[in-house]
């Protein structure tokens, strides 16, 4: 069906599925939720314990951002995450069971876009500046501390960005995309957000697109490295 995003979830076991024995079949719910609670996915698989330290279960969702939570109610294991998914973009994901209840999974920001399979050679990562400390054509300084995780697939990339509440900075930042160079320097991007976040973050996750094309990340050669480069054509939308 149009639109649809192909998933391959990779589910790692917990220490008590780890115990079972090889032909232990272990049911596993996938479940996967919108805003308001109406399911995407919800569905038991029956997998096989086996040697691997971790199952591959499959499913279809629509573009969006979802609750996932996933429960090995016979062992007591659980795991949840927010996702976004982009239309007709398969993603593939790791998730990993916890033995013991986790906590209500941290709210995030969503970055998102579509790339080219290149874009996995330049190492893409996100850092932030204290906005006051960075200019456009200057050079940048340390990155703040920050907890922001990249994952790149094949014809895009996906990032959770935690707010840290114990680091966070006094005043307000400037997000930007780590490239690596073929020197094994790297280039800084300006990402043309606003910050604070246009949603709160309490509610349901703050979603930013950046669609990066090969043009983009080609017309960054020759420019400076370790300079916070602010190029017009680089833009974003947020929801």
């Amino acid at each position: 069906m149009l639109g649809l995003s192909h998933v391959i979830l990779h589910v790692g076991f917990c220490n008590a599925i780890a115990r079972a024995g090889p032909d232990t079949t272990i049911p596993i719910r996938v479940r996967l939720t919108d805003k308001i609670g109406r399911p995407q996915v919800d569905r038991v698989y029956r997998v096989e314990r086996g040697d691997d330290p971790a199952a591959v279960v499959e499913f279809d969702s629509a573009f969006g951002i979802y609750r996932l939570d996933i429960q090995a109610p016979k062992y007591r294991c659980s795991a949840a995450d927010y996702l976004v998914f982009m239309s007709d973009h398969d993603r593939s994901i790791t998730e990993n069971l916890n033995d013991s209840p986790p906590p209500p999974p941290p709210m995030p920001a969503l970055i998102s876009g579509t790339a080219p399979q290149s874009f996995l050679y330049v190492e893409p990562t996100f850092v932030l500046f204290a906005k006051n400390s960075v200019d456009c054509n200057k050079p940048v300084p340390q990155p703040l501390a920050s907890n922001i995780v990249v994952e790149n697939d094949q014809d895009g990339y996906y990032a959770w960005w935690y707010s840290n509440a114990s680091a966070a900075p006094e005043g307000p930042v400037l997000l930007a995309l780590r490239l690596r160079t073929p020197t094994h320097q790297y280039h800084f991007v300006r990402i043309p957000i606003h910050y604070p976040l246009p949603i709160p973050w309490g509610g349901w996750p703050v979603s930013i697109q950046l669609n990066v094309t090969q043009d983009m990340v080609d017309g960054l050669a020759g420019d400076p490295v370790n300079t916070l480069l602010c190029p017009k054509f680089w833009e974003t939308s947020a929801g």
